[in-house]
């Protein structure tokens, strides 16, 4: 069950997969890293990273600070690469953006689409 507090920045990277906190988690850029990092070995690809500022409570999402990866499915090495470059966008914009939205998508494929076949 998602237990998911919409007025926290979480700063713990395993809170992201045990709360299931994909596309509605705000992480601070130590933990959005994280996850970045951790993704290929759980399965998942990074698809998006949506920067913002964090006024404790409330996220202000930057449309400077967007970055999109590639749409599964996609073989394990490459979403290994795909994963490191999301990490290193967080780390170029963590000096200006303190929060962070992640979007992951299992590596095989989008459940909905995988549905309609």
């Amino acid at each position: 069950m998602k237990n998911i507090q919409y007025d926290q920045l979480y700063n713990r990277a395993e809170d992201f997969w045990d709360l299931k906190g994909n596309v509605s988690m705000y992480l601070t850029p130590v933990a959005a890293v994280e996850v970045c990092l951790m993704a290929a070995q759980r399965g998942f690809v990074i698809s998006r990273v949506e920067g913002g500022i964090w006024h404790h409570p409330g996220f202000e999402a930057r449309v400077d600070c967007i970055w999109d990866g590639v749409d599964p499915p996609i073989e394990e090495s490459s979403s290994e690469r795909n994963n490191a470059k999301a990490a290193d966008f967080i780390r170029e914009e963590r000096q200006v953006h303190g929060a962070f939205v992640i979007t992951a998508a299992p590596r095989t494929g989008w459940p909905h689409l995988q549905m309609a076949l």
